[in-house]
């Protein structure tokens, strides 16, 4: 059992340090396994899993709005994490029930006018379950203030899942053999997990039922708004195209994601911290700004990668679409650059207890860019899902910038910071044309141009802010202590 801590105890530099190692481990393998998916099936099945797990997210997630009042009010001092944990799993257990019976009356609906299969209801359902139980998971992590280890423990399914796609590759060849093999490696990882942290479940009582709806009241329609913003053209592609153009946008958008999804990640002990100090009275928030800043710097080495390297990615991923994957992987990696920083502000307006923000902001995106994608993707396909998903990212920076400064008085946002990852973005663009363009002319394999690349960009993009900034080279020098203690533990 791991040692129970309130949120203003967690060192926030620690945390995201810890946080951005396994949230690039993780997501670097989530990016490589949706290759894996079209390898191992072929483009319209995996089109149809990537329809169906993002359709079943999104049902779940009034799950996710309960878990998340869970992280934030139980991280807070002297609430009792059990009593959340256990109305947590109350609510997950009975709206499984409700959806599971919804389902099977509209199943033929379902499948008569979307990119779902009716062969994928029992493996649906099997993934819709491991994916409660790994929200509830993550929640608990950060309710008893240790949130770097929800990417650790993400790192580790995707590992498993990796090498179980490649074993099976001969048996696997359906969405529904996809999914069965995620929930496998998730109830593998998160049921030890469980067990490991010692936190039994109990009855709530009426004080953390009132909290608990003082919070999830707004986080609950926030969440459903979160996933179907960030999933909006897959979803809205599943409706209006083919089950090709889904697997063609949700392909590159993983690859343009790995940045903004590290933000994502870097989010959960940014609410964390926030949440309890703002519950111990303590509203400075002095490491706001270089928080919701430096965050984002992934987002500025991923988009310096594609634009040095989208040809050799699209040449991977789907050569036979390159120039549409190539089109859509580069917009949607360059509006990134203002998704990382506002999903990064947007959970700090919720640790300060402010979720009706959130909320407000993605609906109002959501309104003005939905049609977009709806209109033109039979059409246009991806690249139209790109466009409304550009569109929604800009109308919801707009707003969550002008909410902060509502909130905190200020944008949080450091300008020098700022110039320095603009500046990094130019390097790693050089570096990665120079490096595949010299791995080309040598005749190297497209995966080894794309390999190279990457490790160029990622080495020039470092080096450059390792040299230009001191905050940099004092994290850095965190990371090492961080990491040679990590390592003296193993050994010993």
């Amino acid at each position: 059992m791991v040692d129970r801590r309130d949120g203003d105890e967690v060192d926030l530099l620690d945390a995201s340090l810890r946080t951005g190692s396994g949230a690039l481990l993780s997501t670097t393998l989530f990016v490589l396994t949706g290759v894996v998916y079209a390898f191992v099936t072929d483009p319209a099945a995996t089109g149809r899993y990537f329809f169906a797990a993002i359709a079943i997210a999104l049902l779940l997630r009034p799950v996710r709005g309960v878990s998340q009042a869970l992280q934030k009010v139980g991280s807070e001092r002297g609430e009792a994490v059990p009593a959340y944990f256990g109305l947590t799993l109350l609510f997950a257990v009975g709206y499984l029930s409700v959806v599971g019976v919804a389902t099977l009356v509209g199943a033929d609906l379902v499948t008569r006018t979307t990119a779902f299969d009716r062969a994928l209801l029992f493996p649906a359902a099997v993934l819709a379950v491991s994916t409660t139980v790994s929200v509830v998971t993550d929640s608990l992590f950060g309710a008893v203030g240790y949130p770097s280890y929800q990417t650790w423990l993400n790192a580790a399914q995707a590992t498993l899942r990796f090498g179980l796609l490649f074993a099976l590759n001969p048996l696997v060849s359906t969405a529904g053999d996809v999914m069965l093999v995620v929930a496998g490696t998730r109830g593998v990882t998160l049921l030890p997990v469980l067990f490991w942290l010692g936190e039994r479940p109990q009855l709530p009582g009426r004080h953390e039922l009132e909290r608990t709806w003082s919070f999830a009241r707004w986080s609950v329609p926030d969440q459903i708004l979160d996933r179907f913003a960030f999933n909006m053209p897959t979803l809205v592609l599943g409706v209006v195209a083919s089950p090709v153009a889904v697997g063609v946008y949700e392909a590159a958008d993983r690859f343009a994601d790995l940045g903004a999804t590290i933000s994502w990640r870097l989010s959960s002990p940014l609410l964390t911290r926030v949440s309890g100090d703002a519950a111990a009275g303590d509203e400075t928030f002095a490491y706001l700004d270089a928080a919701t800043t430096g965050g984002t710097g992934a987002t500025f080495v991923v988009l310096g990668y594609l634009l040095g390297a989208h040809e050799s990615v699209a040449q991977l991923a789907f050569p036979s679409v390159q120039g549409v994957f190539s089109t859509t992987v580069l917009a949607v990696g360059g509006v990134n650059l203002l998704r990382g920083f506002w999903t990064l502000l947007s959970h700090a307006l919720e640790g300060a207890g402010r979720p009706d923000f959130s909320f407000r902001t993605k609906l109002y995106g959501l309104v003005c860019s939905t049609p977009v994608t709806a209109v033109f993707g039979g059409q246009y396909g991806a690249v139209a899902g790109a466009a409304g998903y550009a569109l929604l990212n800009v109308v919801v920076f707009g707003l969550v910038a002008y909410y902060a400064r509502e909130t905190f008085g200020r944008v949080p946002w450091d300008r020098p910071l700022v110039f320095r990852l603009t500046a990094g973005l130019a390097v790693a663009w050089g570096v990665t044309t120079g490096s595949t363009a010299a791995l080309g002319a040598v005749g190297a394999a497209p995966t080894v141009v794309a390999v190279g690349g990457a490790t160029a960009c990622l080495v020039g993009f470092v080096a450059f802010l390792v040299v230009v900034s001191s905050r940099t080279r004092q994290a850095a020098r965190r990371a090492y202590r961080l990491g040679r203690s990590r390592l003296g533990v193993a050994r010993g």
